[in-house]
């Protein structure tokens, strides 16, 4: 089996379901990260035979797996910064739980939860007792947990082992560049192989004075200045083996203006990625 396998996020693509699946197959991706198909806002899709069956369908007919769900309606609900014991907060957890729950009705290994701006330490106590909460109700249906989040490599390696190593990274190394928390190879390195559940890519090109925001372009791999071949050689370097996750986004008007549509602009960093990484 090879060290590396590609997947790129369902949200990569304007159109969710099939016919992302569908162009991820014909991109070249061996995989793709699920969203939660609009989680508690549309009552759970993925908890729904018909919609597993849909997916699964899917992935057999294009030669694509589903390595993760990540929670993608719930982290831009903002839930997780909720009191627990609030509306919010309550639906949070369930969100958590129906997530879990359809993973392992879909044989889907791994969730993926949010650990974004926890800037002070109550927000970080908070979202640690998410991630608690979380990492046991994932023990108890035999799915791993996985957070994406923008701390620095300390507070990383205090969360992580707080929770006796059974949180996983879906490590994001755009993350640190964008939120001014470190330098991706170092962090990648230090961290070490068995803190990863597998790695988010995508790139961003700098402003004219230099600084990365949420408002400079998403370029394709390569383009960029995230350190995109630097992160490569140092996931190569710790012996990481699994999921490189593109999370491009192959509908932005920059990457539609070089002529491309959506599956050959996925095409292309799919080519990127194997140059990188490798086929081994």
């Amino acid at each position: 089996m090879a060290r590396f396998r590609f997947a790129v996020c369902e949200w990569s693509f304007p159109c969710w379901g099939s016919l992302a699946v569908k162009m991820a197959g014909e991109a070249g991706f061996d995989g793709m990260q699920l969203g939660d198909a609009g989680g508690s806002m549309h009552n759970f899709p993925l908890r729904d035979k018909r919609v597993q069956e849909h997916y699964m369908e899917a992935g057999a007919r294009y030669g694509v797996a589903f390595p993760q769900i990540h929670l993608y309606t719930l982290g831009h609900q903002g839930y997780y910064r909720s009191r627990l014991d609030s509306l919010e907060g309550k639906l949070c957890l369930e969100s958590i739980r129906q997530g879990i729950i359809a993973a392992s009705e879909m044989g889907v290994p791994s969730v993926i939860i949010d650990g974004m701006r926890m800037n002070d330490e109550a927000k970080k106590l908070h979202v640690f007792q998410v991630a608690q909460y979380a990492v046991r109700t994932g023990e108890e249906y035999g799915v791993q947990i996985g957070m994406e989040t923008d701390m620095s490599l300390e507070d990383h390696i205090r969360f992580l082992d707080a929770l006796d190593g059974k949180l996983k990274l879906c490590f994001d190394a755009h993350n640190p560049v964008m939120y001014g928390t470190g330098h991706p190879p170092d962090m990648i390195r230090t961290l070490g192989r068995e803190r990863f559940d597998h790695f988010h890519i995508k790139e961003s090109q700098a402003n004219e004075d230099g600084y990365l925001s949420v408002e400079t372009p998403i370029v394709l791999m390569g383009q960029g200045c995230t350190y995109f071949r630097e992160s490569a050689q140092a996931v190569k370097e710790i012996g990481f083996e699994g999921w490189i996750v593109s999370e491009n986004f192959y509908f932005r008007p920059n990457i539609m203006e070089q002529g491309l549509d959506y599956v050959s602009a996925a095409r292309r960093d799919v080519e990127s990625l194997h140059a990188v990484y490798g086929t081994e």
